[in-house]
Parts: structure tokens; sequence; C-alpha cells
């Protein structure tokens, strides 16, 4: 017996709530993560995507076993988009980390976190979401917000106690990130629900195993840790599966757009764990930039819903004159 129309609505309001809990978990975990990666001594980006991807792949496995998910896809467009999704995923949480080196975390987290219209915008070209005047002037606004929190010397002039190289590398780090994880969500979306969340993972963890090996033997930067930064490569590994695992679960349960603008929350964790551990208090111009990127990703939220509001109700008004006409 096919459910009726009232059990899909209830269906569709539960995978919202769903959908916005895994993002607000998936928030935090990152952000708890980026701390963690700051507190570390010696540790470097890729001894922690090392230890990230490896405990990913320990835990990622047996459940795919368990769950009888075949690694490889049946076809080879699935496997493809599988294998880019791992690749931009890994690069993406690696210019992440160095942009945590070279800025400060509140401000890295914010520029990352741009990747919210970055998504609308390649979901637009991609998935062929649509792309309203509304998500443009978004889409402005949090380029100004970037550069706010940014602050290039060639507007604002020096007012950094940063070098404008460490500012300019971490700026670009942040922005690449974004770029890289908005095409990462993409790919996630475009999978679907069809796609096991642990087949997803593990093709991140084993291109995320090879890509810090290579990195770090290119570097000459093997090397084995001591044992308080093998503590924090723990925890940040424990955090980070966390978080991509929240939210992958996520982006099965509600559209790319809605659950990457719960997520960009990130920012608020952020600067709150930036206050209190490192008392490190933003500029204006951050604070104003990170505010501003988020109001953004907040206007948009709203939007989406409204819009998807609106969607279900004509869908109700719909299926009720149907019913309707059948039983004249």
């Amino acid at each position: 017996m096919a459910p009726d129309g009232h059990e899909c609505s209830e269906t569709i309001k539960c995978d919202k709530v769903m959908g916005f809990l895994f993002a607000l978990l998936a928030a935090s975990s990152y952000a708890v993560s980026g701390l963690i990666f700051k507190l570390a001594k010696d540790a470097g980006a890729d001894e922690i995507q090392f230890s990230r991807s490896l405990l990913q792949y320990i835990l990622v496995l047996p459940i795919a076993t368990y769950k009888k998910k075949d690694i490889i896809a049946k076809d080879l467009k699935t496997n493809i988009i599988l294998l880019f999704r791992g690749f931009t995923g890994v690069v993406a949480n690696w210019t992440r980390f160095y942009a945590i080196l070279f800025i400060p975390l509140g401000d890295a987290v914010s520029i990352v976190n741009t990747y919210v219209t970055l998504t609308g915008l390649f979901a637009c070209i991609c998935l062929k979401e649509r792309c309203s005047l509304l998500d443009a002037l978004l889409s402005i606004l949090t380029f100004v917000g970037l550069l706010l929190v940014a602050r290039p010397s060639f507007i604002f002039g020096n007012i950094s106690t940063e070098t404008p190289e460490h500012i300019t590398a971490g700026v670009l780090l942040a922005f690449g990130s974004a770029v890289l994880a908005s095409i990462t969500i993409v790919c996630i979306r475009k999978l679907g629900s069809e796609i096991h969340f642990s087949v997803s993972m593990f093709h991140y963890t084993w291109i995320g195993l090879a890509f810090s090996l290579a990195s770090a033997f290119s570097k000459g930067a093997l090397s084995i840790p001591c044992t308080h930064d093998l503590i924090v490569l723990f925890l940040s590994a424990i955090t980070g599966i966390s978080g991509q695992m929240f939210m992958t679960l996520a982006l099965q349960k509600d559209k790319a757009g809605q659950v990457v603008v719960v997520q960009s929350t990130e920012i608020i964790f952020a600067l709150l764990l930036q206050l209190i551990v490192f008392r490190y208090y933003p500029t204006l111009t951050s604070l104003i930039g990170s505010l501003l990127i988020f109001g953004c990703s907040f206007v948009l939220t709203l939007k989406n819903t409204r819009s998807k509001t609106n969607k279900e109700d004509k869908t109700d008004s719909t299926s009720i004159d149907n019913v309707a006409l059948k039983k004249q």
C-alpha cells in the first residue's frame, strides 16, 4: 500500500529536522577539530590528514562490510564522482589546515565558509538548481564579507600584526579550501542517498592516506610525533571523522544549499572557541565580515525554507484536489 500525502509530508519534515541536526553537529565538530589542530605543537597538516584518514579507514571499512555495501560502484560514472569527491575533499581539508596555521582560527573558518554561496553557484551549474537575483546579491555581500575578513593591504593598508606574506597565503589557502569544499558538497549531493555514507567516506580515506604520505615524503617531513601530538592527532581525527559523517548524513536528508547554510554556524563556534581558549579578540572588520558571511547564509536559509514550504503546500493542495475529483 502506497503512503498517503500526510505520511509523505511527515517524512519530509522528519528528514528536514534530521538534516538540520546533523549539519549543526558537523559544524561544531569541524570547529573543535580546527581548534585542536591550532593547539598542536609539531604535528603538521600531513600528519593530521594521515591520522584522520587512517582512523577513518579503520572505522568505516567494518561499517561498509556490515552493511554489505560494494566499495566499487557498478557504473563508471559513479566511480569517477566518488574518486573526484575523495580528492577534492582531501585537498580542501589539507588547505584548510594550512590556512589555520597562517591566520587566526575565526578568520580562516569565516573565509572557508564562503563555500555556502559557492555551493549554490556550482549546484546551479552542475545540478541545474535555480539561481535567483537574491542568490546573486547574497553572493556579492558574502564576497564583501570575505574582503573584510581578509583585509587586503591594497584596500586597508598593513593594519595587522601578522606578516603580509602569511596573511596572503592564509587567505588564498582558505578560499581554495572553500572552492574545493563546495565542489565536494555538490559531488555528495549528486551521488544521493543511493550510495551509503560509508562508501563515500571510504574513498576519502584511501585517497587521504595516499595524498598525505606523498606530500610528507616529498617534503622529507615524515616523522614519529611526540606523546602530546599523538593525543592531538587522535582527537583531531575523531572530531574530523564525526564532522564528515554528520555532514554526509545531513546531505542525504536535505538539500545541499540548506545543509551547508546550517553548517556555516561553524563561524560562530570558531569565534567563541578562539575567544575562550586563546583569548584572541577579533578585529572590528573581521567581526563585521564574519557576521556578514553568516548573515548572508542565514538569509539564504530562510529563502530556501520558504520556497520549499510553498512547493510542499502546492503539492498538498494538488493532491487534495485529485482525491476530491476521484471521489466525484
